[in-house]
């Protein structure tokens, strides 16, 4: 049997051929101004010079621009998800990456005289010209006019018009195939043509291409087909749904058999008939594939960072001017899309997850973890699935809206870690004490915001409270992170103002309505440290990723690289990482939140993760939203456990119960922690955990107990703002002037 396809020289193939198309075009009565062939009128041109005319064809038939399927892969390079587009699932391969069965049994079905002709098969030609005059239907298409009818329909696409143009049965869209058959031929070799035609041709079941078609249906590469499963497959070629193995078996069987006699036959004798008739005693023997596209069928939880992948190529002009433009470049492009997804982290979220909150609960759950120092999304992982059903939604619980979530969650107690910081920049110390009772009042108090340096009243009545009456009494500021003492905080913003707070949240990356910085500036009142303000897990996650990085700030990234079949790499975010947040106060934000682990709030944590940790839990005033931001210096993670649509009327997580558990009442502490606990000693395990580069600092109250007077002159520059002349902040993100 032949191993691999004669190469006739080309120039020999389009003279015959034109001939033929003269013949062709004369006996159709078609040779008229807009149809008529280049060199009708014409009878002293020479031959060459109307066969040069057949190169000039469009450049869709030289080079069609064929959709492939995209592939979206984790870190360690295995596949999250596929995608293609309307066009279908298909893998481009060069010829070598053929089985010589595959274009033996095409060529012995469809074209038998290819090697032998120049594009047009003048017998078969004139047989099914002669059957059309008389209404019958008869097929005579060669390989080469078949390559070119399918490269129009591709190019037609959703326009009906160029659909019809390219599928009619008028004599000028077949002159038109048989023209630009001819220009294929003197253009490609027979080899060239024969990877091309099997690369387009359709498939059943929106696969296109002979590489996928042999993965579908029998779980092979094209390279390994055998001579049955070649000649079932190319038998599909004549009408892929009825011949369709895997629902029509009898009739595939059928079809594959007749493939095989052709095979056979002396005018090719591809293989000898006594192997035709033993193939056609053999079974299918299909290996069916599955195949999904889309991030809904992503592996495991990772349907949401497909989700947010696909929104970062979509939402970037770098990818195509248009939206639409972008979305064809993700789903037909061919591309291999690396992420920054690592799936045992991804795995340990899940875990964690589902294991505290189920689908159906009343709150929603969501966890981001991203890798201080690059900014790198590690894993995002959320209670609900992707999809309609009961405990499912297509609304990404950790990301912002841009990205396929929503307008984020208030954020609780978490932003006080930012007033402390401020104070601390104001030139207050871990150990500052304050006094205070279990409820204050601060009606008609001034905060100094940044558009009005002369301070902003809280007008409303707002008598603020802690969470027990254990809480009042003297407290360092360590010791008030430790227990998320609300009125310490409320006290401490007085006296830091509330637009240091706001700069340095700004700073680590919290803006409103944005992952990545970029949103609307935190607003800024009375229970700004309360964290009234709304924001997403990723954000936190990334905030406190900053405070781990002591204070080098990293846009959130979650693709590493990408590439098309051909090798051409496309821009991708590099980590963008500045120095943010002056170092030093980090570490003492560190020193102090190390405590909340072991001894404060988040002590939970402890019985499941016992390395280096540092963190802040939150809970908001209604008990809607409850969470837990903390990190380890090599991995920080946000937990976020809440009501996902709030409605005025809703009475917050009391009573209620979660994953098969009574909870009296939730809170940051009590279930967002421990499921942190939980993914990050899954995430980390077999990993080396450093030690933090300060130690957890004492929240002991030092004696005698009494208030620390707050240090005096403006620290920060002019007026007390972070203008010329101030602190660290002020030199880096300007300020009021």
């Amino acid at each position: 049997m032949a191993s691999h396809p004669p190469r006739p020289l080309r120039g020999s193939r389009p003279m015959r051929a034109l001939f033929g198309l003269l013949m062709i075009s004369a006996l159709g009565g078609v040779l008229v101004a807009g149809m008529a062939l280049p060199f009708v009128g014409t009878a002293g041109l020479a031959a060459k010079s109307a066969s040069d005319h057949f190169e000039d064809i469009p450049d869709d038939l030289k080079t069609p621009d064929l959709p492939q399927r995209s592939q979206i892969l984790a870190a360690d390079g295995s596949v999250i998800a596929t995608v293609w587009g309307d066009f279908g699932n298909r893998v481009i391969v060069p010829f070598d990456a053929i089985s010589p069965n595959v274009w033996q049994a095409l060529v012995a079905t469809e074209d038998s005289r290819f090697f032998e002709h120049g594009g047009i098969d003048l017998k078969g030609t004139f047989r099914a010209f002669f059957a059309d005059l008389s209404g019958a239907n008869q097929g005579g298409s060669s390989i080469s006019q078949q390559y070119v009818k399918n490269v129009l329909v591709l190019e037609a696409g959703n326009d009906k018009a160029k659909y019809a143009d390219a599928t009619g049965n008028s004599m000028a869209r077949k002159l038109r195939e048989l023209k630009y058959a001819i220009a294929v031929e003197k253009k490609f070799s027979k080899n060239e043509i024969l990877e091309r035609y099997l690369n387009l041709v359709p498939f059943a079941e929106n696969v296109s291409g002979i590489e996928a078609a042999a993965d579908r249906w029998f779980g092979v590469h094209a390279a390994q087909l055998t001579v049955p499963q070649a000649a079932t497959l190319i038998g599909m070629l004549k009408n892929p749904v009825a011949y369709d193995p895997a629902k029509h078996p009898q009739a595939a069987t059928d079809r594959r058999n007749t493939v095989l006699d052709r095979m056979a036959d002396p005018t090719v004798h591809y293989i000898t008939q006594q192997q035709a008739e033993d193939f056609k005693k053999t079974p299918l023997a299909l290996k069916v594939t599955p195949q999904h596209s889309g991030c809904i069928y992503a592996v495991g939880s990772s349907a949401f960072f497909c989700e947010y992948i696909e929104q970062e190529i979509l939402n970037n002009p770098i990818y195509g001017k248009t939206k639409a433009d972008r979305a064809a470049f993700f789903n037909r492009g061919g591309l291999t899309i690396r992420t920054t997804m690592d799936p045992k982290m991804e795995k340990a979220a899940e875990t964690a997850i589902k294991n505290n909150v189920s689908p159906t609960d009343i709150p929603g759950a969501a966890i981001a973890m991203i890798e201080p120092g690059t900014g790198r999304i590690k894993a995002m992982a959320q209670s609900r699935d992707m999809g309609t059903g009961e405990g499912q939604t297509y609304l990404n619980l950790a990301a912002d809206p841009t990205h396929g979530g929503g307008n984020g969650y208030q954020a609780g107690s978490t932003f006080k870690s930012f007033v402390a910081m401020a104070g601390l920049e104001k030139g207050l110390t871990p150990d500052y004490v304050q006094n205070l009772p279990a409820k204050i009042d601060e009606t008609q108090t001034k905060f100094t915001v940044c558009d009005n340096p002369k301070g902003t009243t809280q007008d409303t009545h707002w008598q603020p409270t802690d969470e027990t009456d254990e809480e009042a009494g003297p407290q360092t500021m360590t010791s008030a992170l430790w227990h998320s003492v609300n009125n310490y905080f409320i006290k401490l913003q007085e006296l830091t103002g509330i637009c240091e707070p706001a700069r340095l949240a700004a700073a680590a990356g919290v803006t409103i309505d944005s992952d990545n910085g970029t949103g609307k500036p935190l607003e800024q009142y009375g229970s700004f440290t309360l964290g009234a303000n709304q924001v997403t897990p990723i954000a936190m996650a990334n905030a406190y990723a900053t405070f781990a990085a002591r204070g080098m700030y990293c846009k959130p990234t979650a693709i590493s690289a990408i590439t098309d079949t051909s090798g051409k790499q496309y821009p991708v975010a590099t980590p963008d990482c500045h120095q943010t947040i002056d170092p030093t106060l980090t570490d003492q934000l560190t020193g102090m939140l190390q405590g909340v682990v072991s001894q404060g709030t988040a002590a939970k944590i402890r019985e499941t993760y016992t390395g280096p940790a540092a963190g802040k839990t939150g809970t908001n005033d209604s008990r809607l939203m409850t969470w837990f931001d903390g990190y380890t210096p090599n991995l920080a993670a946000a937990v976020w456990v809440g009501i996902v649509s709030p409605k005025p009327n809703d009475k917050g997580l009391v009573n209620v119960k979660i994953h098969g558990t009574n909870y009296p009442k939730v809170c940051g502490g009590c279930l967002a922690a421990p499921i942190w606990g939980q993914a990050v000693k899954g995430a980390l395990a077999g990993v080396s955990v450093p030690a933090f580069s300060v130690p957890e600092l004492s929240g002991e109250i030092p004696a005698p107990i009494q208030n620390t007077p707050p240090p005096t002159g403006p620290p920060n520059g002019p007026g007390g703002q972070n203008g010329p002349g101030g602190g660290f902040l002020g030199g880096l993100l300007g300020g009021q002037q």
